[in-house]
C-alpha cells in the first residue's frame, strides 16, 4: 500500500470561457503542517490547482470537501 496524508480532499472549480464554462474536480490526499487550520490548507490547495490546472486558475470554488483520512 502506498504512503497516504492524513487528510482527503475534492475540489471542483468552475471558470467562464467562450462559448460556456470549463470545469474540472482534483481529488487526493496530503498531510497538512502541524497546527494548520482548515483555512490554510483551503488556501494552500487552491493555489495547488491554479498550478495542476493553469487554464482554470482563479476560477470558482463550487465544491470543497477535507476529511481525515481514516475510516
Amino acid at each position: 500500500m502506498s504512503e497516504q496524508g492524513t487528510h482527503h480532499f475534492v475540489m471542483s472549480v468552475q471558470k467562464p470561457q467562450a462559448g460556456g464554462f470549463a470545469m474540472a474536480t482534483w481529488s487526493g490526499d496530503f498531510t497538512p503542517p502541524p497546527g494548520s487550520t482548515r483555512r490554510d490548507a483551503y488556501g494552500w490547495l487552491c493555489e495547488q490547482f491554479d498550478r495542476e490546472y493553469p487554464d482554470l486558475a482563479r476560477g470558482v470554488v463550487i465544491f470543497f470537501s477535507l476529511e481525515p483520512n481514516k475510516l
